[in-house]
C-alpha cells in the first residue's frame, strides 16, 4: 500500500504565500493575520507621524501669522518715527503757523495710517491687531501653544486725539509717541519670541516624525533578503510535495495495473 502525500495543491492555505505577498507589495504585513501585534504597533507609529505632520503645518501657519503681525507693527514704528520728527519740527519756535499747519496735516495722515494698519491687518480673514483675537491656540500634535496678539489701535497706543496745532500740543505728542514706540518695540520682541517658540516646536515635531516613520518602516517594509530566503524555502517544500504526490499517484497506478 502506498503512503499518500499531503495534498497542498488547491488548498486554501496554498493560495496565500506571505513571502510572495511581502516581495510583491514591499510590506511585511499585508493582512492582520501576518503579524497582529506588529500591525497594531505600526498603526500607532503611523498615527503619531500624521499628528506630527499636521502639527508642523499648524506651527508654520502660526509663524506666518506672527510674521504678518510683526510686519504691520514695523510699519507702525516707521510712522511713529516720522511723527516724532514732525513733532520736533512743530515744537521749534521759528516754525510759523502755516508751516506748523502743514506739519500737522502730515501728522494726521500718519495717525490715519496707523489706525488703518491696526484695523485692517488680517491673516486668513482674522483681524490681528485690533483686539478681536487677543489669544489664539496653535494645535501642535499632542500639545498646543498659545499666541498673544496685543491691540495696537490709536487708543491702546495712547495716540488718539494728538495734534501739532501749537508747540505745547507738539510736546505732548512727542512724549506720547516715545511711549508708543517703546510699546511697539516690546510687542515686536514678543512676536519674535513666539515665532522662535513655534520654530522650536516644529523642529522637535520634525525629528519625532522622522523617528515615527522610521519605526513604522522597520515594522512594515519588506526585508527582501529574508523574504527571498523564505520564498525559496516555500518553493522547495512545494516542489517536494508535488513530487511526493506524483509518486503516490504512480504507486496507485501500479496497484491498479496489478489488480487488472
Amino acid at each position: 500500500m502506498s503512503i499518500d502525500a499531503i495534498n497542498t495543491i488547491g488548498s486554501p492555505f496554498a493560495s496565500y504565500s506571505p513571502s510572495s505577498a511581502s516581495m510583491t507589495s514591499g510590506q511585511q504585513i499585508n493582512r492582520a493575520a501576518d503579524n497582529p501585534a506588529g500591525l497594531a504597533v505600526a498603526n500607532g507609529f503611523q498615527q503619531a507621524a500624521m499628528r506630527e505632520a499636521v502639527g508642523m503645518s499648524n506651527a508654520n501657519s502660526g509663524i506666518s501669522l506672527l510674521q504678518t503681525a510683526d510686519g504691520a507693527s514695523r510699519s507702525m514704528t516707521e510712522n511713529i518715527l516720522r511723527m516724532q520728527e514732525l513733532s520736533l519740527q512743530a515744537m521749534n519756535g521759528t516754525t510759523n503757523p502755516a508751516q506748523r499747519n502743514a506739519l500737522n496735516t502730515e501728522f494726521q495722515q500718519m495717525m490715519q495710517a496707523i489706525d488703518q494698519t491696526s484695523q485692517n491687518t488680517k491673516f486668513n480673514g482674522m483681524n490681528l491687531l485690533n483686539g478681536e483675537n487677543a489669544d489664539l491656540s496653535i494645535a501642535l500634535g499632542d500639545s498646543a501653544s498659545r499666541l498673544s496678539l496685543p491691540e495696537l489701535s490709536l487708543n491702546s497706543l495712547g495716540l488718539a486725539g494728538l495734534d501739532l496745532s501749537n508747540p505745547a500740543n507738539a510736546n505732548l505728542a512727542l512724549e506720547s509717541l516715545q511711549k508708543a514706540g517703546s510699546l511697539l518695540s516690546t510687542t515686536q520682541a514678543e512676536f519674535g519670541a513666539q515665532q522662535n517658540g513655534l520654530l522650536s516646536a516644529a523642529a522637535e515635531m520634525s525629528t519625532s516624525r522622522q523617528n515615527s516613520l522610521a519605526s513604522f518602516s522597520q515594522i512594515m517594509d519588506t526585508d527582501y533578503a529574508r523574504a527571498s530566503t523564505e520564498k525559496a524555502r516555500e518553493d522547495v517544500l512545494l516542489q517536494a510535495g508535488i513530487m511526493m504526490q506524483a509518486q503516490g499517484n504512480q504507486d496507485r497506478a501500479n496497484v491498479l495495473a496489478l489488480i487488472n
